[in-house]
C-alpha cells in the first residue's frame, strides 16, 4: 500500500466515541452476568457516560490535570479557611460520576432491594467507562463508595439515614464525598504504629489529636479516620474508627488544618494533603479497639475500585495505541500490520482480558458475598488483594509499553498517554503496595479456608499440566511451618503470582465452555504459548486474533 501525504494518521482514521458502545468486553460480559432488568436499567446510563467519557470528560480532565488544586489557607483579613479551590472541570466531571448513578443504584433503597444481586457490578461497570477518562477523581468516588459502604454496616441508624443519601445522590451538587483519613509519619504502612489520640467527651463523641500524612480528597464531606484508645504496645488493637463530618451540627466548622497539599506525580486534579487534628470532633463507629478491623472493610473496597481504575487505564491505553496504529502507515501499510506490532498487541490484549476477569469475578464474589454466599465470601477475601497486587503492576507495564508503541507521540503531552502513564503509577502504591499485599494474602490462607477455595475453582477446569503446577505451589506452601520468614514471604510471593496465573487460566476456561466470547480463544492460545520455559520459534497471530482479542469497535 502506497501512502502520500504529509499527515501522522490516515485522513480515514476513526476514534470511538462511545467507551460503552465499542469495548464488546465489558459490554459483552455485562449482558452476560447481569440479570436482564438489572441491565435494562443500568444500560441507558453507561451508554452515556461512555459518550461523555470517550468526548468531553478527554478535554476536562486534561484541564483538571493541568490546572490542580490549590490551598487557600486564609481569608485576605488573615482569618484560617483552609479552602480548597478547583478548575471548574473538576466538577463538571463530579456531575457526571453523580449522574451516572454508580452510588446511586447501590445505596438508593428501591433499587437496592430489586438489584440486590448485582449492584456492585452496576456501580463498577460505570467506574470503570469513568476511569479511563479520569483515574484521578476516581480516587475520591472511590472514598465516596467506601465511606459510605461503612456507614451502611457499622453506623447507627441516625447517621445511616441522614448521610447515605447525601453520599449516593444523583446531583453533583449535592453528592457530599468521603476521605479516609489513615497513614502517619511515623507509621506508613505500619498502622499499628499510628499516634493520633482519640480523648472521650460523652457518650461515643471524642476529640482527636494527631497528624494525619496523607489524606487524598481532603475536602471531603464526610471522612473516616483512626486514632488511638488504647496503648501505642496495643498496635492496631489499640486503635478505634471515627466518623468526621466536615461541618458540625452548629453550622461551625471541625476543626482541622491543612498543612500543605501534596505534589504528586500524578492524579493531579483531586487534592491529597497532610492535615492536623486540633480538637476535631469525632463519632466512634463500633466498639474501642475494633478500629481497624471495620476500616480493613473500607480498605477492601478501595482495594476493588484500584483493580478497576488499574484495569480502565490498561483498557485506555491499548485503545488509544490500537487505533493509532490501525491508522499510522509505516514502511507502506498500517502499523498494526507489522508482526512485532501483532507480537505485541498479543501479549498486552492478553494481560487486559486476564487482569479484566479477575477483577470481575472478585466483583462477583462481592455481591454474591452480601446475599449469603459463605464461599464466596471466602473466596473474595483471597481474590480482593491478589485482584489489586496484579492488575495495578500490570497497568504500570501496559501503559509504558503502548506509550513505546506510539513512538514519539506517545511521549508528548498532547496526546493522553503521558497523563496516563503518571496516574497508573500510583496504583501499585496505594491501599497496599505489593509486598503488604503478599503479606496479607499470606493471612488470607493462613487463616481462612481460601487456598482450599480457589485452587479447587483452578482444579475444575485444570488439565494435567495445571494439576501439576497446582500441586507444586500446594507442596511449597504447605512446607511454610518450618520455615522462617526469610524463608516463607519471599516464597510466598512466588507461589501467590503463580495462582494468580493459574487462576486466570481456570477462569479464561470456564468462559470457553460457558459464552462464545470471540476475546477468549486468542487469550488462552496466548496463555498457553507462553507458558512454558524453552525458547522456540513462534509465528506473530493474524491480524483477525488480535481484532478479536482487543475486541473493540470505533
Amino acid at each position: 500500500m502506497k501512502y502520500s501525504g504529509n499527515r501522522v494518521l490516515r485522513e480515514e482514521a476513526a476514534f470511538s466515541s462511545n467507551f460503552f458502545e465499542s469495548d464488546r468486553i465489558l459490554k459483552e460480559y455485562l449482558e452476560t452476568y447481569l440479570a436482564p432488568a438489572s441491565m435494562n436499567y443500568m444500560r441507558k446510563k453507561l451508554e452515556a457516560l461512555g459518550s461523555e467519557a470517550a468526548t468531553v470528560m478527554d478535554s476536562l480532565s486534561f484541564d483538571a490535570d493541568k490546572y490542580g488544586p490549590e490551598l487557600i489557607k486564609r481569608t485576605p483579613y488573615g482569618d484560617p479557611l483552609d479552602y480548597i479551590q478547583f478548575h471548574p472541570s473538576y466538577w463538571i466531571m463530579m456531575d457526571f460520576a453523580a449522574k451516572s448513578e454508580m452510588f446511586y443504584v447501590k445505596y438508593d433503597p428501591e433499587l437496592r432491594r430489586k438489584f440486590a444481586n448485582d449492584r456492585h457490578m452496576l456501580g463498577f461497570a460505570a467506574g470503570q467507562l469513568y476511569a479511563m477518562s479520569e483515574l484521578g477523581i476516581y480516587c475520591p468516588l472511590c472514598m465516596t463508595d467506601g465511606v459510605a459502604y461503612v456507614i451502611d454496616r457499622h453506623a447507627s441508624e441516625e447517621d445511616r439515614k441522614r448521610l447515605i443519601p447525601k453520599l449516593s445522590s444523583r446531583l453533583g451538587e449535592n453528592l457530599f464525598t468521603g476521605a479516609m483519613y489513615l497513614t502517619e509519619k511515623a507509621g506508613g504502612s505500619d498502622v499499628g504504629a499510628n499516634r493520633t489520640v482519640a480523648t472521650p467527651v460523652r457518650d461515643n463523641i471524642y476529640k482527636l489529636n494527631g497528624e494525619k500524612w496523607f489524606c487524598s480528597n481532603v475536602n471531603a464531606d464526610v471522612i473516616l479516620a483512626l486514632a488511638r484508645t488504647g496503648a501505642m504496645e496495643e498496635g492496631t488493637r489499640g486503635l478505634s474508627l471515627f466518623l468526621i463530618e466536615k461541618v458540625l451540627e452548629n453550622g461551625e466548622r471541625n476543626p482541622m488544618e491543612i498543612v500543605r497539599l501534596k505534589e504528586k506525580m500524578g492524579v493531579r486534579s483531586m487534592a491529597t494533603a497532610e492535615v492536623l487534628l486540633k480538637d476535631t470532633v469525632g463519632k466512634r463507629i463500633g466498639a474501642e479497639g475494633e478500629g481497624f478491623k471495620i476500616m480493613a472493610e473500607m480498605i477492601n473496597m478501595s482495594r476493588l475500585y484500584n483493580s478497576v481504575a488499574a484495569v480502565a487505564g490498561s483498557r485506555r491505553a491499548i485503545i488509544e495505541a490500537w487505533q493509532y496504529l490501525n491508522h499510522r502507515i509505516t514502511f507502506n501499510k498500517p502499523a498494526a500490520e507489522h508482526a512485532l506490532i501483532r507480537e505485541k498487541f498479543y501479549e498486552l490484549g492478553t494481560l487486559h482480558v486476564t487482569g479484566f476477569l479477575l477483577v470481575w469475578r472478585a466483583i462477583r464474589a462481592m455481591d454474591a458475598t452480601e446475599n449469603g454466599d459463605k464461599r464466596e465470601k471466602t473466596l473474595l477475601r483471597i481474590l480482593t488483594p491478589m485482584a489489586k497486587w496484579w492488575t495495578a503492576e500490570k497497568s504500570v507495564y501496559i501503559v509504558r509499553e503502548c506509550m513505546e508503541l506510539m513512538g514519539g507521540n506517545g511521549y508528548i503531552e498532547d496526546f493522553v498517554m503521558p497523563k496516563l502513564f503518571r496516574d497508573v503509577n500510583v496504583l501499585p502504591i496505594w491501599e497496599g503496595s505489593g509486598n503488604i499485599i503478599v503479606l496479607d494474602i499470606l493471612r488470607a490462607i493462613q487463616k481462612t479456608d481460601a487456598l482450599e477455595v480457589l485452587t479447587d475453582q483452578i482444579r475444575k477446569h485444570a488439565d494435567s499440566e495445571m494439576n501439576d503446577r497446582v500441586d507444586h505451589v500446594l507442596t511449597l506452601i504447605a512446607s511454610f511451618d518450618a520455615e522462617s520468614l526469610d524463608v516463607i514471604e519471599p516464597t510466598a510471593k512466588e507461589c501467590f503470582a503463580e495462582l494468580i496465573r493459574l487462576y486466570q487460566l481456570s477462569l479464561l476456561k470456564a468462559e470457553k465452555k460457558n459464552s462464545d466470547f470471540k476475546w477468549i480463544k486468542p487469550a488462552i492460545q496466548y496463555m498457553s504459548r507462553s507458558s512454558g520455559h524453552r525458547l522456540e520459534m513462534k509465528t506473530a497471530p493474524a491480524l483477525q486474533q488480535i481484532e478479536q482479542l482487543i475486541g473493540w469497535d470505533f
